[in-house]
């Protein structure tokens, strides 16, 4: 496994928006990944406030062969306003069009089980999201399920957007979404990329966490993975998130 100086280099490749040839195909599976992306985040520091969820998607869990989603914590200091002017870091991959969840409650509660029922019942907010996602480490280190996971689950920033206001009401898997650059429509989805469903993804994590000792808690942001695929960005550029009739989420490019 590799040791704690890389996972300290990886923290500050982030902090300072710059990539490393860093080896993290070396560690031998998910366990180790999730260790090391645990020692970067202790090095990078911070202000947790949720988390993130990758590879909810067919297509991305092919890209990466790895056979469910991967997810890291969020930080408060990485989560932006809708309108934010942004400075692209090395590595950015590009942004993502996600729904974005507020815990109005921890979850599962005492005894609770781990079902669709409760978990909804536990969600205060749906609001509308971007995800900004990206690599520490150089292009010729291989993209797949361990160094993603290591890589802080690629995360890179958030932008929160406003709520959904009769979110419970709707059917989200069915919610047309549209990735808008420069006011031209670039990638189309619903909600059903989303593991069929973004509190299928959400009810994921929370298993994924309470196997781990831990659970989703009150006041938490969590942001579901993507609807409308990567879409790649450049300095100049606005780029929108557009969720059926409800106001655009955007994030402006520097």
């Amino acid at each position: 496994m590799l040791d704690i100086k890389a996972s300290v280099s990886l923290a500050e490749c982030r902090r300072a928006g710059t990539i490393s040839r860093l080896p993290l195909h070396e560690l031998a599976n998910r366990a180790e990944a999730e260790a090391f992306q645990a020692a970067a985040i202790r090095s990078f520091g911070g202000d947790p406030c949720g988390y993130k969820i990758g590879a909810t998607s067919i297509e991305v869990q092919q890209l990466l062969n790895c056979e469910a989603p991967i997810y890291a914590p969020i930080l408060r200091q990485d989560v932006l306003p809708s309108g934010a002017t942004f400075r692209i870091p090395a590595g950015l991959l590009g942004v993502e069009c996600e729904f974005g969840f507020l815990m109005g409650r921890d979850f599962p509660g005492s005894d609770q089980a781990l079902e669709m029922t409760g978990l909804r019942s536990a969600v205060a907010e749906c609001f509308v999201a971007l995800e900004l996602v990206g690599r520490r480490v150089t292009a010729d280190v291989p993209l797949n399920e361990v160094t993603c996971i290591a890589d802080f689950a690629l995360d890179v920033a958030g932008v929160r957007g406003e709520p959904i206001p009769d979110w419970a009401q709707r059917d989200l898997a069915a919610l047309p979404v549209r990735a808008v650059l420069d006011g031209a429509t670039v990638a189309n989805g619903t909600g059903a990329r989303v593991l069929g469903h973004p509190l299928n993804a959400l009810l994921w994590l929370a298993t994924a966490l309470v196997e781990r000792g831990g659970g989703l808690r009150d006041g938490e942001i969590v942001l579901s993975g993507t609807c409308t695929g990567i879409t790649k960005v450049a300095p100049g550029q606005v780029f929108q998130g557009r969720f059926a009739d409800l106001s655009a989420v955007e994030i402006r490019l520097a």
